[in-house]
């Protein structure tokens, strides 16, 4: 349905075109709103913002039809104006073109041309819309486009990156593996002891390069479910120990759990274990050897901030901005070459995002670093 504001102040003509468009009003294919003056048309087009057209005399009381079309030019693109006067009155009717009135027509209104010059100032505006619909359709389209490339060069950087890093551990478990089988050979078994502390590291560091993996490649599913439970800060902490004790070993890394027992937060357990334990991992990673990991915990009212501390050598400044976006740059080797893909930050960032969480850093190049990680607690 198109709607079509009269603005005139003769008496007879509200009726006049209620009567002749009465077919086209029962049908719904025009609707029309009226005004007495400009003053009164800007008031009704408030409150009828889908006005295509407006039909206007020009001398009218309180505001004339040309200071309405001045208006009406700052105020829609779309909306087109027809002038509707007397034949003698072609001065206003010139200066109204000028304006940018669509078209005009003349009074006594031949309601056969008015039915015309509508039907064509109509089609203009529903072409207008249309072409504009497109254009913005088509700006969406490249927008869309351009994201999909973006992410298609960062998936494509990730592989090569995953791809890099797998050659690390598995190198180290072929040269291991030769190592081993020279020491058999050789009967040097009290040397194979030694081998173990090696072999658990390169275990765990490709065990944690594959949890980020099929983390990152299920967030990217949209699959990582979020079923929030009770977790015993102090206990999670004490399990994660246990598992990366080999790594601070290897490292003379003392870690330390200062998280009181019985504290407890709201989250989903896999992904909050999966945040800590990067977190850890990532400590290790650049803390040298005979320094020091400690995790604290401490709560408001409807929180529980905790903190991943560590003695280790910091992060420089230029890689605070990009810290937890995978990029280029993202992936530094630890304090004794210890190689990572810059993935696990970024998957702490989303998963604490995911547990309605925050996440904060706080660094000192050559002194250490903390990641706070505020979880919510149980309501």
């Amino acid at each position: 349905m198109t709607k079509i504001l009269v603005v005139d102040d003769e008496p007879d003509l509200e009726g006049l075109i209620q009567q002749k468009f009465r077919k086209s009003i029962r049908n719904s294919q025009y609707s029309f709103v009226f005004a007495e003056n400009g003053r009164q048309a800007l008031e009704k087009l408030n409150d009828n913002e889908d006005v295509d057209l407006v039909l206007t005399d020009i001398n009218m009381p309180e505001m004339d039809g040309l200071t309405l079309l001045t208006k009406l030019n700052e105020r829609d693109n779309f909306l087109k104006t027809v002038i509707v006067s007397a034949y003698g009155d072609m001065d206003n009717i010139r200066t109204a073109m000028n304006l940018g009135a669509f078209d005009f027509i003349t009074k006594p209104i031949d309601f056969h041309d008015l039915e015309v010059t509508m039907t064509k100032t109509i089609k203009h505006v529903l072409e207008l819309k249309q072409s504009a619909e497109t254009l913005r359709e088509n700006d969406t389209l490249k927008i869309y486009l351009k994201e999909i490339n973006a992410q298609k060069k960062l998936k494509d950087r990730f592989f090569a990156i995953i791809s890099h890093d797998l050659r690390g551990p598995v190198s180290s478990f072929q040269g291991l593996s030769d190592i081993i089988a020279m020491y058999i050979k050789k009967g040097k078994y009290d040397e194979l002891e030694k081998m173990i502390s090696e072999v658990e590291q390169a275990t765990a560091q490709l065990s944690g390069l594959l949890d980020n993996l099929l983390n990152w490649a299920s967030q990217e599913m949209s699959a990582i479910p979020y079923n929030p439970v009770e977790i015993d800060v102090n206990e999670m902490v004490e399990s994660l120990f246990r598992v990366l004790h080999s790594s601070a070993i290897s490292k003379s890394i003392t870690l330390s759990n200062k998280v009181e027992p019985g504290i407890v937060i709201w989250a989903d357990l896999n992904s909050t274990v999966t945040i800590f334990r990067n977190l850890i991992n990532n400590a290790l990673k650049f803390t040298e050897d005979n320094g020091t990991i400690e995790i604290t915990a401490d709560g408001s009212n409807d929180s529980i901030t905790i903190k991943v501390s560590d003695t280790g050598i910091g992060i420089p400044e230029d890689k605070m901005k990009d810290l937890f976006k995978l990029t280029d740059a993202s992936s530094t080797y630890g304090t004794k070459g210890e190689k990572g893909v810059g993935l696990g930050l970024q998957l702490v960032s989303e998963f604490t995002k995911l547990n309605k969480g925050e996440l904060n850093v706080d660094s000192t190049p050559g002194k250490g670093t903390t990641f706070s990680v505020t979880l919510p607690k149980p309501a």
